[in-house]
């Protein structure tokens, strides 16, 4: 009778863990094809925008919801170029506005991200200071939404290291530029050289590529012909400055685009003379960089 007893429990007991087999197997099958879901979904969403050109972003969309609740037409001006067919003025200017670093980072800038974080610790209350880079305001707009949460901004760094990865700087450059907001309902650079000066974006000089790039900062307040803006000013220097310093502009044009009057204009010149004197040096093959010459002018400039 014991006998039969302890086999009935014993037989009760392998039922019973048979079953939480299965349970913890079902669950287990589950929790991976989550995990999975969670990691490749973003992976062929972005691979997914290597051929593929987006009728809209999602924060196009979100503008489109805004103005239909405000029961206003929803229609944006958007045209998607190829970049070849982009001014490279228009693609240099905007890269010195918006991402001087962007050849250079994996899609994040840790020192801009530094340099923020303490800005904005020492300047509370005043307006923030932003770190991020053309890839992670792509993640943004296509991906993420604008919505601050840490949330947020961990997904958005990481699209911006996949899109680094599966796509490239070249294709990333392209997509920012013909998706990037330039004014009230205007979106992408082709759109907005139509709309402010009546031009393709494959013909835009550096004068206006520089006043485009300006606009970036703050699009729905900046257009490109109202100079007597001092955020638009301010976005001027900066552009020019970092134009210059990468001899993408001539000192002439530096000055015609606000290059500005201080120790930054003084070590700018300086280092654009010493770059015109070793261009000189070269072709006339006379004073050696760090030498003196005779009439007692050094040829370095060091700061």
């Amino acid at each position: 009778m014991q006998g039969l007893i302890m086999r009935i429990v014993w037989n009760m007991v392998k039922q019973a863990l048979v079953g939480y087999a299965v349970v913890f197997s079902i669950a287990g099958t589950l929790l991976l094809v989550i995990a999975g879901w969670v990691v490749l979904t973003p992976v062929l969403r972005v691979k997914h925008l290597k051929t593929h050109n987006p009728a809209q972003t999602l924060y196009m969309k979100g503008q489109r919801n805004w103005l239909r609740s405000k029961g206003l037409p929803d229609t944006l001006s958007h045209r998607f170029v190829p970049l070849d067919s982009i001014s490279p003025h228009l693609v240099k200017a905007v890269l010195a506005a918006e991402d001087d670093g962007f050849y250079a980072h994996p899609g994040f800038d840790i020192r801009a991200i530094a340099r923020a974080v303490e800005h904005n610790q020492n300047n509370a209350g005043r307006r923030r200071r932003g770190a991020s880079t053309i890839t992670q305001q792509m993640a943004k707009n296509l991906f993420t939404g604008g919505k601050r949460s840490f949330e947020r901004k961990y997904r958005e760094l990481a699209y911006a290291v996949l899109m680094e990865h599966f796509l490239g700087k070249k294709r990333i450059l392209e997509l920012y530029l013909n998706y990037a907001q330039w004014g009230k309902n205007i979106f992408g650079c082709e759109a907005a050289a139509r709309h402010y000066y009546q031009r393709s974006a494959s013909s835009i000089t550096m004068g206006q590529a520089a006043h485009l790039a300006a606009v970036l900062a703050r699009p729905n307040h900046l257009t490109p012909h109202y100079t007597e803006s001092g955020l638009l000013q301010k976005r001027m220097r900066v552009i020019s400055n970092n134009l210059y310093r990468r001899r993408s502009i001539d000192t002439t044009t530096w000055r015609e685009l606000g290059g500005q009057d201080s120790l930054l204009e003084l070590r700018a010149t300086l280092e654009a003379l010493q770059f015109e004197g070793a261009q000189s040096r070269e072709s006339a093959d006379t004073v050696p960089t760090g030498e003196t010459d005779s009439a007692g002018t050094t040829h370095r400039v060091e700061f």
